[in-house]
């Protein structure tokens, strides 16, 4: 029973996110919510990537945001070039650009660790970001490709923003689910234990650089598909979609909602974006507020926002 109303609960609030653009247009800021809301989806996408190698294989990245960002150039660039606007164009081209970036990178990171590993994802997104700002006919370079086409598919058109709200917040839901499947895997598992113990994984007989280059690759993929939904949503396209400031971002979202769940990334993607875009309206220093939100949770609560409602729902249980 408690499995089904878990499954009831998880599919109702599926449809009350997805529909959120109907039953909220008698909000006086209805427009606006719409797409603070359709911007947390996407920083939660990129968040849930980013958490595959941070919270389950233990490699944390700096250079997450290469793959965002290529996935971003990828879909604007494909549906362009290609004459297409249509949705599987962009986002395979999204995704398929984000793993092949990942895997040429993963081929040379993934052999490290600790610090080094660190260093050396930011040296190779520092690089794409160089290429991205030097190949001015491709990218656009510093103003960045503007005039993105927003997609349709099967005769649906994605233009309007409450059909874009639609897009973003199915394929987030799907992203949710793909991520569910692989932490809930023997895969899944399988990576934990290489972050808990790498040298008995290996005593076991798994190859742990292969293991830690498919979740490079996959994450890396998933991160293309918040790419691509960014470039549509703003219809713009620029160098800071592939700089150290996105990659910061989406890993203070992971730390402050809490490694290794599956709700953390997404609490923590809606509290950064709610500081950065909601907050300054209200106070004039939400920039600070951002940096000591992120001090306290690193010195005093690691476990993140979720680790922190779970301490507090044992206690009162017990």
């Amino acid at each position: 029973m408690r499995r089904i109303a878990l499954l009831a609960l998880a599919l109702l609030s599926a449809a009350a996110l997805v529909t959120f653009p109907a039953w909220s247009s008698g909000w006086e800021s209805s427009r606006y919510a719409t797409t603070i809301l359709r911007d947390m989806l996407v920083l939660a996408i990129f968040a849930l990537s980013l958490d595959l190698l941070v919270g389950s294989a233990g490699l944390p990245s700096l250079g997450h945001a290469a793959f965002f960002g290529g996935g971003a150039y990828a879909a604007a660039i494909a549906t362009q070039r290609l004459g297409s606007d249509d949705l599987l164009v962009g986002l395979g081209a999204a995704v398929l650009v984000s793993a092949l970036l990942a895997f040429l990178i993963g081929l040379f990171a993934v052999r490290a660790a600790g610090i080094f590993f660190l260093m050396l994802t930011l040296a190779f997104a520092q690089l794409v970001f160089a290429v991205a700002f030097q190949a001015v006919d491709l990218t656009g370079g510093s103003n960045g490709f503007s005039g993105v086409h927003r997609p349709t598919f099967l005769g649906l058109d994605f233009n309007a923003p409450e059909t874009l709200f639609g897009l973003v917040a199915t394929l987030f839901v799907l992203v949710v689910l793909l991520v569910w499947r692989i932490r809930t895997s023997t895969y899944g598992r399988a990576l934990v234990g290489v972050r808990e113990n790498e040298r008995r994984m290996r005593a076991l007989g798994y190859d742990t650089t292969r293991l830690k280059l498919s979740a490079f690759v996959l994450a890396g993929a998933i991160a293309g598909i918040g790419g691509a939904l960014s470039a549509w949503s703003l219809r713009f396209v620029s160098t800071n979609d592939v700089g150290v400031a996105r990659s910061i971002e989406g890993f203070v979202s992971v730390l402050i909602g809490g490694t290794g769940t599956l709700a953390g990334p997404i609490v923590g993607a809606i509290a950064v974006l709610y500081i950065e875009r909601v907050l300054p309206s209200s106070i004039a220093f939400a920039e600070t507020v951002l940096g000591v939100v992120f001090i306290v949770f690193v010195v005093a609560a690691r476990q993140g926002i979720v680790g922190l409602a779970r301490s507090a729902f044992v206690r009162v249980r017990s």
